[in-house]
Protein backbone atom coordinates (compact mmCIF):
# COMPACT_ATOMS: atom_id res chain seq x y z
CA UNK A 1 0.00 0.00 0.00
CA UNK A 2 0.95 3.45 -0.74
CA UNK A 3 1.53 5.92 2.30
CA UNK A 4 -0.97 8.50 2.30
CA UNK A 5 -0.69 12.42 1.21
CA UNK A 6 -0.16 14.10 4.98
CA UNK A 7 -2.79 17.17 4.09
CA UNK A 8 -5.02 15.91 1.09
CA UNK A 9 -5.48 12.34 2.07
CA UNK A 10 -5.05 12.21 6.11
CA UNK A 11 -5.90 15.51 7.29
CA UNK A 12 -9.25 15.21 5.25
CA UNK A 13 -9.76 12.17 6.51
CA UNK A 14 -9.38 13.01 9.83
CA UNK A 15 -11.07 16.26 9.70
CA UNK A 16 -14.70 14.45 8.03
CA UNK A 17 -14.00 11.94 10.83
CA UNK A 18 -14.08 14.42 13.73
CA UNK A 19 -17.15 16.04 12.87
CA UNK A 20 -19.13 13.05 12.25
CA UNK A 21 -18.06 11.30 15.20
CA UNK A 22 -19.59 14.75 17.16
CA UNK A 23 -22.65 13.97 15.61
CA UNK A 24 -22.84 10.32 15.78
CA UNK A 25 -21.57 9.81 19.19
CA UNK A 26 -24.05 13.29 19.92
CA UNK A 27 -27.05 11.30 18.52
CA UNK A 28 -25.68 7.83 19.89
CA UNK A 29 -26.69 6.93 16.29
CA UNK A 30 -24.75 4.22 15.51
CA UNK A 31 -20.87 3.24 14.67
CA UNK A 32 -17.77 5.43 12.75
CA UNK A 33 -14.70 3.65 12.01
CA UNK A 34 -12.12 4.51 9.98
CA UNK A 35 -9.68 2.71 7.31
CA UNK A 36 -8.89 -0.80 8.07
CA UNK A 37 -12.04 -1.61 8.59
CA UNK A 38 -12.63 -4.65 6.22
CA UNK A 39 -16.33 -4.72 4.60
CA UNK A 40 -17.51 -6.83 2.22
CA UNK A 41 -20.57 -7.91 0.23
CA UNK A 42 -21.70 -10.46 -1.91
CA UNK A 43 -24.35 -8.34 -3.56
CA UNK A 44 -21.76 -6.02 -4.36
CA UNK A 45 -19.46 -8.49 -5.18
CA UNK A 46 -16.51 -6.55 -3.05
CA UNK A 47 -14.43 -6.23 -0.57
CA UNK A 48 -12.81 -3.01 0.90
CA UNK A 49 -11.19 -1.05 3.52
CA UNK A 50 -12.94 2.35 2.75
CA UNK A 51 -11.72 5.59 4.63
CA UNK A 52 -14.76 6.03 6.79
CA UNK A 53 -17.96 3.38 7.36
CA UNK A 54 -20.74 4.46 9.16
CA UNK A 55 -22.84 1.80 10.31
CA UNK A 56 -26.52 2.73 11.91
CA UNK A 57 -28.12 0.65 15.34
CA UNK A 58 -30.78 0.37 12.92
CA UNK A 59 -28.95 -1.31 10.58
CA UNK A 60 -27.69 -3.59 12.83
CA UNK A 61 -30.94 -4.45 14.18
CA UNK A 62 -32.44 -5.13 10.85
CA UNK A 63 -29.79 -7.20 9.87
CA UNK A 64 -28.91 -5.04 6.62
CA UNK A 65 -25.55 -5.23 7.64
CA UNK A 66 -23.71 -7.83 10.65
CA UNK A 67 -20.32 -7.81 12.10
CA UNK A 68 -18.47 -10.66 11.50
CA UNK A 69 -16.71 -12.17 14.62
CA UNK A 70 -12.54 -12.61 15.10
CA UNK A 71 -11.31 -16.20 14.92
CA UNK A 72 -10.53 -16.13 18.73
CA UNK A 73 -14.57 -15.74 19.00
CA UNK A 74 -14.17 -13.72 22.15
CA UNK A 75 -17.10 -11.78 23.04
CA UNK A 76 -17.39 -8.54 21.83
CA UNK A 77 -14.11 -8.74 18.65
CA UNK A 78 -15.05 -8.32 15.58
CA UNK A 79 -12.65 -8.03 12.35
CA UNK A 80 -15.38 -7.36 9.70
CA UNK A 81 -18.50 -5.64 8.56
CA UNK A 82 -20.56 -7.75 6.52
CA UNK A 83 -23.79 -6.05 4.19
CA UNK A 84 -24.65 -2.35 3.51
CA UNK A 85 -23.31 0.37 5.54
CA UNK A 86 -25.16 3.39 5.65
CA UNK A 87 -22.93 5.65 4.25
CA UNK A 88 -18.82 5.07 3.39
CA UNK A 89 -17.05 8.13 2.67
CA UNK A 90 -13.69 7.37 0.64
CA UNK A 91 -11.32 10.09 -0.37
CA UNK A 92 -9.01 10.34 -3.84
CA UNK A 93 -5.50 9.62 -3.87
CA UNK A 94 -3.11 9.97 -6.47
CA UNK A 95 -3.58 6.13 -6.81
CA UNK A 96 -7.35 5.68 -5.79
CA UNK A 97 -8.93 7.83 -8.76
CA UNK A 98 -10.54 5.14 -10.62
CA UNK A 99 -11.18 2.56 -7.58
CA UNK A 100 -13.00 5.88 -5.80
CA UNK A 101 -14.59 7.40 -8.42
CA UNK A 102 -15.82 4.85 -10.59
CA UNK A 103 -15.53 0.91 -9.33
CA UNK A 104 -16.19 0.77 -5.63
CA UNK A 105 -19.46 3.91 -6.01
CA UNK A 106 -21.04 1.31 -8.86
CA UNK A 107 -19.92 -1.97 -5.94
CA UNK A 108 -21.49 0.37 -2.86
CA UNK A 109 -24.97 1.04 -4.80
CA UNK A 110 -25.14 -2.75 -6.11
CA UNK A 111 -24.84 -3.71 -2.21
CA UNK A 112 -27.20 -1.65 -1.00
CA UNK A 113 -25.02 1.48 0.84
CA UNK A 114 -27.35 4.15 1.36
CA UNK A 115 -25.35 6.68 0.87
CA UNK A 116 -21.59 7.92 -0.70
CA UNK A 117 -19.58 10.43 -0.07
CA UNK A 118 -16.44 11.22 -2.19
CA UNK A 119 -13.73 13.93 -1.38
CA UNK A 120 -10.61 15.34 -3.14
CA UNK A 121 -8.15 17.94 -2.46
CA UNK A 122 -5.15 17.02 -4.69
CA UNK A 123 -5.71 20.23 -6.43
CA UNK A 124 -8.49 23.11 -6.14
CA UNK A 125 -11.08 23.69 -6.28
CA UNK A 126 -11.53 21.14 -3.26
CA UNK A 127 -14.42 18.15 -4.42
CA UNK A 128 -16.99 17.50 -1.71
CA UNK A 129 -19.85 15.13 -3.04
CA UNK A 130 -22.94 13.85 -1.37
CA UNK A 131 -24.19 10.78 -3.72
CA UNK A 132 -27.82 9.39 -2.62
CA UNK A 133 -29.38 6.51 -3.69
CA UNK A 134 -31.12 6.90 -7.44
CA UNK A 135 -32.73 4.61 -9.58
CA UNK A 136 -29.41 2.90 -11.27
CA UNK A 137 -26.07 4.36 -9.72
CA UNK A 138 -25.80 7.02 -7.03
CA UNK A 139 -26.37 10.62 -7.83
CA UNK A 140 -25.00 13.89 -6.62
CA UNK A 141 -27.08 15.96 -4.02
CA UNK A 142 -27.25 19.49 -5.30
CA UNK A 143 -25.82 21.73 -2.78
CA UNK A 144 -28.41 24.70 -1.78
CA UNK A 145 -27.46 28.62 -2.18
CA UNK A 146 -24.73 28.18 0.14
CA UNK A 147 -23.11 25.35 -0.73
CA UNK A 148 -24.39 22.69 1.91
CA UNK A 149 -25.46 19.22 0.03
CA UNK A 150 -28.20 17.19 2.63
CA UNK A 151 -27.59 13.73 3.70
CA UNK A 152 -30.44 11.10 4.34
CA UNK A 153 -28.48 9.23 6.94
CA UNK A 154 -27.88 12.31 9.59
CA UNK A 155 -30.74 14.18 8.38
CA UNK A 156 -28.68 17.47 8.27
CA UNK A 157 -26.68 19.47 5.32
CA UNK A 158 -22.88 19.70 4.97
CA UNK A 159 -20.37 21.73 3.37
CA UNK A 160 -16.64 21.17 3.31
CA UNK A 161 -14.56 24.12 3.42
CA UNK A 162 -10.82 24.23 2.66
CA UNK A 163 -7.87 26.41 2.20
CA UNK A 164 -4.66 25.72 0.75
CA UNK A 165 -1.88 27.95 1.66
CA UNK A 166 0.95 28.82 -0.92
CA UNK A 167 2.85 25.63 0.27
CA UNK A 168 0.08 22.95 -0.82
CA UNK A 169 -0.41 22.80 3.11
CA UNK A 170 -4.36 22.58 3.52
CA UNK A 171 -7.17 22.94 6.48
CA UNK A 172 -10.44 21.88 6.45
CA UNK A 173 -13.84 22.61 8.27
CA UNK A 174 -16.48 20.30 7.82
CA UNK A 175 -19.57 22.15 8.73
CA UNK A 176 -23.39 21.20 9.28
CA UNK A 177 -26.40 23.16 9.54
CA UNK A 178 -29.94 21.09 10.15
Amino acid sequence: MSPEDFFCHGTLKGEIYAALHHLVKRGDLGHLVTDSTRVSSVEGDWSAEPDIVFVSHKALAEGVVCLIPSAAGKPGRYIEVFGAPDLIVEVVSDTSVAKDTRRLPAAYFKAGVREFWLADARREPLVFRIHQRGENAFEPVEPDAEGFQRSSVFDCAFRLDGQCDPEGKWTFDLRNKP
